[in-house]
């Protein structure tokens, strides 16, 4: 991928916000994903915070249906908005290459994001092509220091 298509994707993901040049991008070759990382670990972060939102507030107003009716439609509006701003970043996560361990760990990162079913047993109860994918997106994050939790 060339580098003016790369910084084409950033912008179209980002166009408001990194800005990144042609001299940061040659000093450091995975510029681009590093950004989108900070993205996409901010948007799932967000988006983690209005599901578990979400829920307490089903819980807490399940006696007054007309307030909850009009809390969910915005909490599902505003998670669908993040959705959507999630898709092009993941895509473009996706497409770009890496070409260090940092971007390599960034694409560990979304793909544990991605397969976050691999996480909710343990290892050994996981048939072998589940477990074997889970080892090796945990031992790029690890080579990367990037953290699963």
């Amino acid at each position: 991928m060339s580098l003016d298509e790369t910084l084409r994707i950033l912008a179209s993901v980002e166009p408001s916000g990194l800005m990144l040049d042609e001299q940061a991008v040659e000093s450091n070759p995975d510029a681009v994903l590093v950004a989108l990382g900070r993205s996409f670990e901010a948007l799932s972060a967000e988006l983690a915070t209005l599901q578990q939102q979400d829920v307490e507030s089903a819980v807490a107003s399940c006696d007054a249906k007309s307030q909850m009716a009009a809390a969910a439609a915005a909490s599902v509006d505003r998670i669908e908005a993040v959705l959507s701003s999630l898709d092009p970043i993941e895509r473009a996560i996706m497409a770009i290459p890496a070409k260090t361990v940092v971007g390599l760990g960034v694409k560990a990162r979304h793909a544990a994001y991605v397969l976050s079913n691999y996480w909710t047993d343990v290892p050994e109860r996981l048939d072998w092509d589940a477990r074997t994918v889970r080892h090796l997106i945990e031992s790029a994050c690890s080579v990367a220091g990037v953290d699963l939790s």
